[in-house]
């Protein structure tokens, strides 16, 4: 989807930018900052990873201010609202961006990256609608919040150009919702071809509770995404394990859930990683 799959970084006069995703990216980005330096540019420092571990970069680059890099992480992306009215202590948002905000004032692209759209008010997802109906392939890529989902909101996600739907599945108590969101978009015509559920696994579960959630999601017909829990301040991706779990556990779900294009055709207990 053309997503940049680290830290970016652009010059604009004398001064570097680098915008840091994930917190993993941190230890190549002060490297990165650092070289910019010994250059002679000011250099100014954003992004998610930044605003969790603000003290990373601090020796390198000015943190904070204006980094204005979505656009250079992906030029098809926008964001119509900021924050969410959950509190998922997994989740970076509510440290980063805090409560919702809805935004007055953004362009419309295609990859919607809203933190949970279905919580702005019922104005504000009505014009989000009605300004994307003239652009194709719309994909609302951080997710629906499946108990928020309305068939009212179903009804005008139809008006959009073969949206792709994104649900999450990261505790079992959300079942009965996640079940509902998917009986409605699929009654409305979607087809699960154009619907994807993550699955968050490694966090505050066992390897048989995860198993049944992504299980269900595939019963419905879908193929789930398994994604694998990383803790908020991790200076290295896909290190951490939960208590419950073994290494070995988590790395064979995530290698089996992963991909399925090849592997759905074999048990999940019979599958041997290699």
């Amino acid at each position: 989807m053309g997503w940049s799959k680290s830290a970016t970084d652009w010059v604009r006069g004398d001064t570097a930018y680098i915008s840091v995703p994930f917190t993993w990216n941190l230890p190549q980005s002060f490297s990165r900052c650092a070289w910019y330096k010994q250059q002679g540019y000011a250099v100014r420092a954003g992004g998610p990873a930044v605003s969790l571990i603000p003290d990373y970069l601090k020796g390198v680059a000015e943190i904070g201010g204006e980094v204005p890099a979505l656009v250079q992480h992906n030029p098809l992306a926008t964001f119509t609202s900021r924050g969410c009215i959950r509190s998922c202590s997994f989740c970076a948002v509510p440290r980063i961006e805090g409560s919702l905000v809805e935004l007055s004032d953004w362009e419309p692209k295609p990859l919607v990256c809203d933190n949970n759209l279905l919580a702005c008010s019922r104005r504000h997802f009505d014009r989000v609608i009605d300004r994307l109906k003239l652009l194709a392939g719309i994909d609302f890529n951080q997710g629906l919040d499946a108990r928020l989902l309305t068939p009212r909101h179903v009804d005008l996600l139809r008006s959009l150009d073969t949206p792709t739907l994104r649900f999450s599945f990261e505790h079992i108590s959300q079942e009965d919702d996640l079940r509902r969101a998917i009986s409605l978009v699929t009654g409305a015509g979607f087809t699960t071809r154009r619907i994807t559920v993550y699955v968050l696994i490694g966090f505050d579960d066992t390897p048989a509770d995860a198993l049944y959630r992504l299980q269900t999601v595939k019963a419905l017909g879908i193929r789930p995404f398994p994604q694998r829990y990383q803790p908020l301040d991790a200076l290295v991706k896909n290190n951490y394990v939960a208590p419950s779990w073994t290494r070995a556990e988590l790395l064979k779900m995530v290698h089996y859930w992963a991909r399925q294009r090849w592997f759905e055709h074999i048990p999940y207990d019979d599958y041997v990683r290699r």
